[in-house]
C-alpha cells in the first residue's frame, strides 16, 4: 500500500515536471511570436507605407497596433514565467532523481512503512518549497490540454524506464 502511494507520489512529480516543460515552451513560443510581430510590423510598416501608399491607413492601423502591443508587452507576464519556470524545472529535476533513486528501495521492500511515508512526504515538501521558491504566492494558470499531454509524457516515460512496476498514477 505504501509502496503504491510512493509510486504515485513518483509519477505525479513526473508529471508536474512535463507539464512545466510544456508549459515553458507555450510561453517562450508566445514571447517569441510577439517578438517576431513587433519586429515584422516596425521595419515593414515602414516599407509598407512607402510603397503602398493608397493602403495608408491599413499601415496606419498596423504600426498603431505594434506600438499597442510594445507597450503591453512589458507588463504580460511571459517573460516572467520563461526564467521562473526554467528554474523551477532545474530544481524540480533534482528532486525528481532523488526520489527515482529512493524507488529501488521502496520497490524491494527494504523500507518499513513509516520510511517510505516519510520519503513520500520528503518528496511533497521539496516540490512545494520549490514551487514556492520560483513562483511565490503565484500560480500558473491551468492549461487542461498541457496537463494531458504531460500524462501521456508520463505514461511513455514509465513504460520505457519501469515496465513491470506499478499502474500509473
Amino acid at each position: 500500500m505504501y509502496q503504491e502511494r510512493y509510486w504515485k507520489e513518483l509519477y505525479q512529480l513526473k508529471v508536474h515536471l512535463i507539464y512545466l516543460e510544456l508549459y515553458l515552451n507555450d510561453a517562450d513560443f508566445k514571447d517569441k511570436s510577439i517578438n517576431i510581430f513587433l519586429a515584422c510590423t516596425s521595419s515593414g510598416s515602414i516599407a509598407g507605407w512607402a510603397i503602398w501608399r493608397e493602403q495608408a491607413f491599413v499601415w496606419a492601423i498596423i504600426i498603431a497596433l505594434s506600438q499597442v502591443v510594445t507597450v503591453i508587452k512589458n507588463i504580460l507576464p511571459y517573460k516572467t514565467r520563461i526564467k521562473a519556470i526554467l528554474s523551477l524545472i532545474h530544481d524540480l529535476e533534482d528532486v525528481m532523481l532523488r526520489a527515482e533513486e529512493k524507488w529501488f528501495d521502496v520497490s524491494e521492500g527494504r523500507l518499513t512503512e513509516e520510511e517510505i511515508n516519510k520519503l513520500r512526504f520528503d518528496i511533497r515538501t521539496r516540490k512545494t518549497n520549490t514551487l514556492k521558491k520560483h513562483l511565490g504566492t503565484s500560480t500558473l494558470p491551468a492549461k487542461q490540454k498541457l496537463f494531458g499531454k504531460a500524462q501521456t509524457s508520463a505514461d511513455v516515460y514509465f513504460d520505457n524506464f519501469y515496465p513491470t512496476e506499478v499502474n500509473h498514477g
